[in-house]
């Protein structure tokens, strides 16, 4: 892919790339372990993109690669709206539309719930007024696009360490020390976890829990009500491997109590026979994301 990769913000890990130069841009997040090119579907949505006159953005915050387990969805948020304003600064963007993949998903959405509404209770009174600093400087959200939104609370209940590990970190919050090392994950890439984002990942009702079939409605409309009228895209892999075994139509289910919970400006869509990051359906998958974007006007 060609493009222009350039830093956006002072952390080590603020550098993007993007392709395209047209002032519209489409900024993808990846999920845990995630970094440029995380997905084989990366290369023909660029394209396609390129053909509706959208740029690309691929992000790096600095939970990327082996930085999420000591990092927290506001941390993202706060990266991705640098990432917003750099681009509104430097290339004129008229709009961004965020496509989170797995648990950039939840990033997406925190974004939401931290920079769009203005009048959402979520977060603290630094988060309201870096979000009121801001407001001026980031181009318009244009719409939002959850690609394999799974629970990490489900998919690590089935894993054999989840509920040693998760004891260990109750135990370390409890006593004050949540930034603590909780341990590392050499069973997936030797990242080191800090005691309060494992519970926020693990933990039922943690910070990062928004895509559990337990949530109630009344939970989820707490969740997604900052992206109430915003459009957005739900898609789902049609074989999907990161939920619990024989979860398949439950999954589809909860796709459609997040789009509910948004409401009529969202819609669900199942890429058929895709895995996770959309592969096997690359095509059909960066088509779907394409399609939306496209009928989005800045």
């Amino acid at each position: 892919m060609e493009g222009i990769l350039f830093r956006y913000g002072p952390a080590a890990a603020n550098v993007a790339f993007m392709s395209g130069r047209h002032p519209r841009h489409v900024v993808l997040v990846g999920g845990l372990t995630d970094g440029l090119l995380f997905a084989k579907y990366c290369r023909p949505l660029a394209a396609k993109l390129e053909a509706a006159h959208w740029s690309l953005v691929q992000a790096l915050l600095s939970s990327s690669h082996a930085g999420y387990g000591t990092a927290s969805l506001d941390q993202d948020a706060a990266e991705l709206r640098q990432l917003a304003c750099h681009l509104a600064a430097q290339y004129g963007s008229q709009g961004v539309v965020l496509v989170g993949h797995s648990t950039g998903c939840q990033d997406a959405v925190r974004y939401c719930q931290r920079y769009r509404s203005s009048s959402s209770t979520a977060g603290t009174a630094a988060a309201h007024a870096a979000a009121a600093a801001t407001a001026a400087l980031a181009p318009p959200l244009l719409g939002v696009v959850l690609q394999a939104p799974v629970s990490d609370v489900e998919w690590l209940a089935t894993q054999p360490d989840t509920a040693a590990r998760l004891a260990a970190a109750r135990r370390l919050v409890a006593n004050g020390r949540g930034e603590d090392i909780c341990f590392r994950a050499h069973d997936v890439d030797g990242a080191p976890m800090t005691a309060r984002r494992w519970l926020s990942l693990a933990e039922p009702g943690g910070d990062d829990d928004m895509f559990s079939g337990s949530l109630t409605d009344a939970q989820l409309a707490a969740i997604y009500g900052p992206m109430s009228g915003l459009p957005t895209l739900i898609l789902l892999s049609g074989e999907e491997e990161y939920i619990p075994e024989g979860s398949a139509p439950e999954y589809r289910r909860m796709g459609g109590r997040l789009a509910e919970a948004i409401g009529s400006s969202a819609r669900l869509e199942v890429v058929e026979g895709a895995l996770h990051a959309l592969n096997g359906r690359e095509e059909e998958g960066a088509e779907a994301i394409a399609r939306f974007v496209a009928a989005l006007q800045a």
